[in-house]
């Protein structure tokens, strides 16, 4: 989401973001909000199940509305729906809940205009071979594959550290951390979206171990870090197109120009 509001920006559009909100963490809103905000500081973001609702409050005149997870708000018409498939973990186990832990049917990728098969590098190839064969049985739309790039204020390499998070596929952020050179001697899994408290920072900072998390984690964890705590280093990641990089590119200059 970030990478498409900061590429139809650099294309000249004014863009805003509609996203569904959830568990909100205090004044300033949820963990993706924050992130954004850090991200697209001048980019208006409204949180709203309605998304229709939530478009027609902005005042401003806004070329591109960008929707958060809108592949499943049906109600609402799009211009373009770009589905993205973790190549880690690409099909929930194959079925919708509370079997699996598909959003959809896989059918229901023929509505995609492109698919985007993302931590392509954290698979082996015959595996991210094997997801696109399934991909494009199910859509005639481009398939691109991707990496997040990610970068530390602080060199992780041969550092012993304890790795927590409260993402959808914590499996991918610890091999995102061994990448760096981080060994990871401890770690801490918690729910998505998970509200940090004062106990949790308590179990966190215990082992004495330099502490390594995400974006979202960071937004809610730094405000209650002890100053006299271990280091808190934030792995931040930048969206990398790679294979198929022409299609996405293509669509982001389309949308430019309607």
């Amino acid at each position: 989401m970030i990478h498409a509001c900061q590429e139809l920006a650099r294309r000249g559009k004014t863009v805003a973001v509609l996203s569904r909100g959830y568990r909100a963490h205090g004044p300033d809103g949820n963990d993706e909000a924050l992130v954004l905000r850090a991200h697209l500081p001048d980019v208006q973001h409204l949180q709203n199940p309605d998304r229709f609702a939530a478009g027609s409050t902005i005042q401003d005149d806004v070329d591109l509305f960008v929707l958060d997870d809108g592949f499943q708000h049906h109600p609402l018409r799009r211009d373009a729906d770009i589905v993205l498939v973790d190549a880690t973990d690409p099909f929930g186990g194959g079925f919708c809940p509370p079997a699996g832990r598909l959003r959809e049917p896989l059918s229901s990728l023929a509505r995609a205009t492109l698919v985007v098969l993302t931590r392509a590098d954290q698979v082996e190839r015959d595996s991210l071979g094997d997801t696109m064969r399934v991909v494009r049985t199910r859509t005639t739309a481009p398939v691109v594959t991707g990496v997040f790039r990610p970068e530390c204020a602080e060199a992780l390499t041969d550092r012993d550290v304890l790795v927590a998070c409260a993402i959808g596929n914590p499996r991918a952020f610890h091999l995102t951390v061994e990448a760096l050179g981080g060994r990871i001697r401890d770690r801490r899994v918690f729910r998505d979206h998970h509200a940090y408290a004062a106990r949790d920072v308590e179990e966190l900072v215990a082992p004495g171990l330099p502490v390594v998390v995400t974006e979202k984690d960071a937004v809610k964890l730094e405000p209650l870090w002890p100053a006299a705590g271990p280091p808190l280093i934030v792995v931040k990641i930048e969206f990398e197109a790679t294979d198929g990089a022409d299609h996405l590119s293509a669509l982001f200059d389309q949308l430019a120009a309607r």
